[in-house]
């Protein structure tokens, strides 16, 4: 499974957001001893986590996919966080570092106290320097995956992040976030944000002390504010988790920290996996995959002992294919109207693994968010080989090869870049498939001089707003003039002046509207092919209890609530 950008909370078909600062959740802290049952399992024992491939990135400056959203709740925290309730399917904004927040009348003015009691691994205290220092990180080049907010909404020109010399304020970071003392910080933005405290969810405003800073191996060695630390770390085979005894559960409404640790297993060939799972022995009954079940698979789950281990997901991410318009090919707005129409959306969600685990889309945005609208461009779902060939003759396309990226974490994302491959065959264009390393995709991608002529991509909302989506997969960065956004795969500059000014419209309706507007407006220039959405299906271990797939995160194994139902 290839995890697609985003690693925020995304609301699913059919759920409600509940906008409240929550109570915090009651317990007491302790070392996890012990092995008593409870309705909520036992507490105790090892959870087993297979994974494709490795983390991109751990680092909370960086983390922005889906696969790191999940894991990184168990290590870190952030001022707020989206709460999800398997039982209701909703998710519920609460305070995850910080006990209250009030803003301005403007919406430009936001201030963040956080909780007592709250320790790192050492037992030293988080302070909101730290979360200062980590915000100030994002800003930094060489820790550019992250979430972009800090940049678009901090009034903090010309700011490098802390690692640049010339470009730190002399000393004093980003003056846009002041911290008067330990527990108090306050964020002033360039623009109206009404939707900030949402924004306060993402990773980049968890807290990393400056002291424990190892700038890009960072990813390697964490330091954790949440309820796990990393206990070893070997990249591309094992990462291995082990309670904080630190963490302290009546701060936290989110996780329970039932398992005393946790070990994700990287690598391992999806399909033995899922057999594995499947016959759920041995270790493997407190096991569970990021990947779900494979196509081939599928018949094995109406089996007696699988069929009460299933859990199943969908979301509102969006996977769809990006014309790079930097590549002088992809210049050509009737080059991309032929891959357009050209493409065949049922080969493709057949290759995905067929209807049960994909849903064809027509947009980048959900059905379920407000501004939705059914797409103008309309396309049979083979394709239109008739436009498409038509569109292919009328532009300056002489049988050139294109190239398209794939990852290669998994034979699902191959296998679906072979049937875009073949499509597009068919209407007189040749395209070479470029396999690229899971733990390095998006960052491929993102770097102008290594990105493909088509990328495969996905995107998640950040929250229930289509300003979480337009300006991020089709706009500008904006502290880099002419430079498309870092998820923009496509280089597209349609509608950059108008989504500029979207951000100062008050009312949220209007800002809605003008939002779909320009998406309509950007998507008249065929930047992408909206493809499918997943419906992901796991098999999880007979002994794992309190499981769901989490659809504010991808549509994952949710590891923040899960236990053993036996321990020993």
């Amino acid at each position: 499974m290839t995890h697609a950008k985003r690693a925020g909370s995304v609301i699913a078909t059919g759920l409600a957001l509940t906008l409240t600062l929550a109570a915090c959740g009651g317990g007491n802290n302790d070392d996890g001893a012990g092995g008593e049952s409870s309705e909520q399992g036992a507490k105790g024992g090892i959870v087993t986590v297979y994974h494709a491939s490795d983390f991109e990135h751990l680092d909370p400056a960086r983390a922005f996919v889906t696969d790191t959203g999940m894991a990184g709740q168990l290590l870190y925290r952030t001022l707020t966080a989206f709460d999800w309730d398997a039982e209701t399917k909703k998710v519920e904004l609460v305070g995850d570092l910080a006990d209250k927040w009030e803003k301005s009348a403007d919406f430009k003015t936001w201030t963040f106290t956080l909780k007592d009691n709250l320790k790192y691994e050492d037992g030293s205290p988080i302070t909101t320097k730290d979360i200062k220092y980590n915000v100030e990180r994002s800003f930094s080049a060489d820790l550019s995956e992250g979430a972009p907010y800090g940049k678009d909404y901090l009034d903090c020109k010309g700011y490098k992040g802390p690692y640049s010399p010339a470009g730190n304020n002399g000393g004093k970071g980003c003056t846009a976030i002041e911290v008067p003392d330990d527990k108090t910080i306050v964020f002033k933005l360039n623009q109206a944000v009404s939707e900030f405290d949402m924004t306060a969810s993402m990773k980049i405003f968890a807290p990393t002390p400056q002291a424990k800073d190892t700038k890009t191996q960072y990813d390697n060695r964490v330091w954790s504010s949440g309820p796990y630390k990393v206990k070893s770390y070997t990249r591309n085979k094992t990462l291995v988790l082990e309670r904080n005894t630190n963490w302290d559960q009546a701060t936290d409404p989110l996780r329970t920290a039932m398992p005393d640790g946790f070990e994700f297993k990287f690598g391992d060939d999806e399909a033995i996996v899922d057999q594995r799972l499947i016959a759920g022995t041995g270790a493997d009954a407190n096991s569970l995959s990021f990947s779900p079940v494979q196509p081939q698979n599928l018949s094995k789950l109406t089996q007696a002992n699988v069929k009460d281990r299933i859990i199943e997901g969908t979301d509102t991410c969006r996977r769809y294919i990006a014309f790079n318009q930097q590549k002088p090919l992809l210049k050509d707005q009737k080059l991309r109207e032929a891959l357009y129409y050209g493409f065949d959306k049922t080969a493709y969600l057949t290759a995905r693994g067929g209807e049960r685990l994909n849903k064809p889309v027509d947009s980048i945005v959900p059905e379920s968010l407000e501004g939705y609208r059914k797409n103008p461009l309309e396309v049979p779902p083979t394709g239109d080989i008739e436009k498409a060939k038509a569109a292919l003759a009328a532009s300056s396309y002489k049988g050139e090869k294109l190239q398209l990226g794939a990852s290669d974490a998994t034979d699902i994302s191959i296998k679906a870049a072979e049937a875009a491959q073949a499509a597009w065959k068919k209407i007189g264009v040749n395209v070479d498939i470029k396999k690229i390393p899971g733990d390095n995709y998006y960052s491929t991608q993102q770097n102008d001089a290594s990105a493909t002529d088509l990328v495969t991509a996905g995107w998640c909302p950040d929250w229930p707003s289509l300003s979480t989506i337009v300006p991020k997969v089709l706009g500008p960065d904006n502290t880099a003039p002419g430079k498309a956004a870092q998820n923009n795969y496509g280089r597209s500059t349609i509608g950059w002046d108008k989504m500029n000014e979207i951000p100062k419209i008050a009312d949220q309706k209007e800002a809605t509207n003008a939002w779909a507007d320009v998406l309509d407006e950007a998507m008249a220039a065929y930047p992408l092919v909206p493809a499918s959405a997943d419906n992901s299906i796991y098999v999880i271990g007979g002994n794992l209890t309190n499981t769901s797939a989490n659809s504010d995160i991808g549509g994952l194994p949710d590891l923040t609530k899960i236990a053993l139902k036996k321990v020993g």
